[in-house]
């Protein structure tokens, strides 16, 4: 969820603002959302992944959403800080794809990295060499709600989606989750693997 404030939050659900200004102040006083203030604007967030990691669990076990809202968000969305929806899904189908993540569906949805990773990531924007020392997982396996299958959370799907802010492939929707997703973004991702035993013929 990026951050709005409770004009926007009015705007995307049609509910009145005192009613949400009230339900804003419960999650608060529980821990569920954040509010920070810009000048006289206040704007609220998720308060944290944990936070976020339950809604898109809740999402998953509801089932998916009305059409209206698919129209919106199945294509590609943020889930918290990384890609979700069909481009989310496709990113991870890609990487698995080209040898840069390796799943072996260990209970915790924790992921390893694969032989290629380093070439792969480098080419869409992430220097795996340069990554400091983090205390947040490196990858694992989200269940996103739209597509029911998995796309990548963790501290690689959020440098990545940097990456893909930064590099103009996907742009933020105006009052919405939702993104827009660039052609050559697509093309990207629609690009073949390299087989393994030919890489290494034509490295020799």
């Amino acid at each position: 969820m990026s951050p709005a404030s409770v004009s926007e939050l009015s705007s995307r659900t049609r509910l009145r603002q005192a009613n949400l200004s009230n339900h804003l102040a419960r999650l608060r006083a529980i821990g569920l959302v954040a509010r920070r203030r810009h000048g006289r604007v206040a704007e609220y967030r998720l308060a944290s992944l944990t936070v976020a990691h339950l809604v898109e669990s809740v999402s998953t076990l509801i089932g998916p959403p009305k059409a209206a809202v698919r129209a919106d968000l199945a294509e590609a969305r943020t889930c918290y800080d990384h890609l979700a929806g069909r481009f989310g899904v496709a990113l991870f189908d890609h990487l698995l794809e080209h040898n840069a993540i390796a799943d072996s569906r260990r209970a915790d949805g924790a992921l390893e990295l694969g032989p290629d990773a380093s070439a792969v990531f480098r080419r869409l924007g992430v220097d795996l060499q340069g990554l400091r020392p983090s205390q947040r997982r490196l990858a694992y396996r989200c269940v996103d709600w739209t597509e029911r299958r998995p796309h990548l959370g963790g501290l690689l799907g959020a440098l990545l989606t940097d990456q893909f802010f930064a590099s103009g492939y996907v742009r933020r929707r105006k009052g919405s989750r939702g993104l827009r997703v660039e052609p050559r973004a697509w093309h990207i991702l629609a690009a073949r693997p390299v087989e393994r035993s030919r890489a290494k013929r034509v490295r020799s």
